[in-house]
């Protein structure tokens, strides 16, 4: 069985491309449906994040899969897509790379913590769609155990653990946020961890609720909501708005900025794909960032760490091949007729 993955991510596109390979859970499920109707397919597992997408495929007959054109079939890209974005690796090549993206080697923010939880819903979202196989099973279980490990065991210095983290930090390092009034967009685990992160340095936070329900919805304390129909309406209020929501649609449009008597001095998208308008950077006397201006280079203050955490890479792939020789010995046998089943 070979592993075969395809990938696009921060370093090889920029977020206008990214964010045309950028899948819904729900398309997601879709996707993988359709993929694991090949007969040359055993399995395949899509992650799909801020800051990548990545098509994980198992398959027996390695010349007759293209992951590259599977992803540009599923993705809003069209033909004319410069293929020098993707990376492709096969078998023992891609299962490394695995680890260290679960290990958070390779996101914009070193060892950020989400990644961990993103690589597992991955792989049981394929789960679910009864899209893995035992190979597949098997990487993903020993790559989230060795980010586990990695997490409990590895001291990285002073790095954000997520991007809601390393925004508000770059946003501190150009603004005093105490007592500034920011807008935050979208209650999901990013937004939460933005108000939280923005409550901590003092700044007065309003979050948006799409809905409320006793029990059902989590506003982090300290935050005032509003309504999301209401977001434009109080954005003359806010100096800072923060847009980290899973619409499908800018949140925020250029005519609805422009229309402000007051406008927000800092507008930051942590969105993908985005939620606001890249356009607005062209209105007078508004600062715009995305999820591409917070990449900071934390690896040459961590290089010890990092070796550290590669180590415990090393390991768990040679559980994989361990396990690999183990399931392949007796269909050899099969094969040689050495031993009868």
């Amino acid at each position: 069985m070979r592993i075969i993955l395809a990938y696009l991510d921060h370093k090889s596109a920029d977020i206008n491309v990214r964010e045309k390979f950028s899948f819904t859970a729900g398309r997601i499920r879709e996707i993988l449906k359709d993929i694991v109707r090949d007969r040359n397919i055993s399995g395949a597992v899509l992650l799909s994040t801020c800051n990548r997408t990545e098509l994980y495929i198992s398959s027996q007959n390695a010349s007759g899969t293209d992951p590259v054109q599977l992803l540009c079939k599923y993705s809003d890209a069209g033909e004319r897509i410069d293929s020098n974005i993707f990376n492709i690796k096969y078998d023992n090549d891609a299962i490394l790379h695995l680890m260290e993206v679960a290990c958070g080697l390779e996101s914009m923010v070193l060892c950020e913590d989400q990644i961990i939880t993103q690589v597992g819903n991955a792989v049981q979202t394929a789960r679910e769609e009864k899209a893995t196989d035992s190979a597949l099973e098997t990487i993903f279980r020993l790559a989230v155990t060795a980010a586990k490990k990695a997490k409990t065991t590895v001291r990285v210095k002073a790095v954000p653990g997520s991007a809601a983290e390393s925004a508000v930090n770059f946003l501190a390092a150009k603004y005093k946020l105490d007592k500034k009034k920011v807008l935050v967009i979208g209650n999901g685990e990013t937004g939460r961890l933005c108000c939280r992160e923005l409550l901590e340095r003092g700044a007065e936070v309003t979050v948006t609720l799409r809905k409320y329900k006793y029990g059902d919805t989590i506003v982090p304390f300290g935050c005032k909501t509003i309504a999301y129909d209401e977001r434009a309406g109080f954005m003359p209020n806010s100096d800072i708005v923060i847009s980290a929501t899973l619409s499908p649609h800018y949140t925020i449009t250029c005519d609805m900025v422009r229309r402000l008597e007051r406008k927000p001095a800092f507008f930051v998208d942590l969105a993908l794909p985005r939620d606001i308008d890249p356009d607005i950077k062209g209105i007078t006397g508004i600062e715009s960032f995305n999820l591409d201006d917070f990449c900071s280079d934390y690896e040459k203050s961590n290089l010890k760490e990092i070796g550290e955490i590669k180590q415990i890479i090393q390991e768990h792939l040679l559980r994989y091949l361990k396990w690999k020789s183990y399931t392949q010995k007796p269909i050899q046998e099969i094969v040689s007729g050495n031993e009868m089943y």
